[in-house]
């Protein structure tokens, strides 16, 4: 009996141990350890950064904040006016500036072959590969139209896809890059009422961790980028709080935080900004996964029941105006 409890304290002690060092590589990682400086994928040395849908929100400010750090940039999004205006807004940054309008739901095969040859033109340092689309609202799978599913792959998936593949070459050759693909905690954490969307996200983790894995020898970096809400059109959050910041200090801590996992326990993935990283690692270490899929089926269920309310109160005022 002795023996047994000596067993069993000596396990309690090492469980204690290792969840207290889980939590000191947690706030090691999110305060105070710094992230590879960009200068080492080109930052002020001529080289070019591409940025997908880089005039709204997340993409926006990330591609002001590689002007910053004296990336050139070529900008690729749907509207040419917007790109024009944001070119303008980079190039009295001091940087060069280049545009690309594409849809990315409906490219053809000249236009790939078009974008892959200007790419090919220039030395590029980073790919952030942000394009994305979501659903309206939380719905169940059969509510989801033929063209939204059609514009998650394509979005998603696809353009992220051969974006990557214009690209690798080059920093495979020259032993060095950066390639930053979005993703969301809808990867980390299976989402009922966004089943093809989390399904897309799912795609982003695992291609990023199996290119990462596969390209690291060659001195190129890709990183799966596990993001949660944060203030843009895409979630329809416009007041930040805790969880959810603003787009400007959440893409700071992004481009400060490279090659840190901060809350995540996926290799190749980066939680940079401390409220996600705290969900992240109570998520994936403290919560059952089923317990977690089962919370996230009644938040996005509840957000369906709001989001049928408004419809419904629109359709009637609508009528009323009639």
């Amino acid at each position: 009996m002795a023996a047994l409890q000596t067993m069993f304290a000596y396990v309690g002690i090492g469980v204690v141990a290792y969840y207290i060092s889980l939590i000191i590589t947690f706030v090691y990682d999110v305060f105070l350890r710094a992230g590879v400086d960009l200068k080492k994928f080109g930052a002020g040395k001529g080289a070019w950064a591409v940025v997908t849908g880089c005039t709204d929100g997340l993409g926006r400010e990330a591609a002001l904040e590689l002007a910053r750090k004296k990336f050139n940039l070529m900008l690729i999004s749907r509207s040419a006016e917007k790109l024009e205006a944001m070119a303008a807004e980079v190039r009295e940054m001091g940087v060069e500036a280049r545009t690309i309008a594409v849809d990315f739901n409906n490219v053809s095969e000249e236009k790939w072959a078009q974008m892959a040859q200007e790419l090919n033109a220039v030395r590029v340092g980073v790919l952030m590969n942000n394009v994305g689309v979501s659903y309206e609202y939380p719905m169940h799978v059969e509510e989801v139209s033929e063209q939204t599913i059609d514009a998650l792959v394509e979005l998603n998936m696809r353009a992220m896809v051969k974006m990557t593949r214009m690209v690798i070459g080059q920093m495979k050759e020259r032993k060095c890059g950066l390639i930053l693909n979005s993703g969301s905690f809808a990867a980390l954490i299976p989402s009922p009422f966004l089943s093809v969307y989390s399904g897309t996200k799912g795609f982003v983790k695992y291609f990023s961790q199996s290119l990462a894995a596969e390209v690291a020898p060659f001195g190129v970096v890709v990183e799966h980028l596990q993001t949660y809400f944060v203030c843009s059109r895409m979630s329809k959050t416009r007041k930040p709080n805790f969880l959810i910041p603003l787009p400007k200090p959440y893409i700071k801590n992004v481009f400060s935080k490279i090659g840190v996992e901060g809350g995540s326990s996926e290799p190749y993935t980066s939680i940079p900004f401390f409220s996600h990283a705290l969900m992240a690692f109570v998520a994936e270490r403290l919560a059952p996964k089923q317990t977690a899929i089962n919370y996230n089926r009644g938040l996005l269920g509840g957000l369906r029941k709001r989001a049928l309310l408004k419809i419904q109160r629109q359709q009637a005022e609508a009528s009323k105006s009639q």
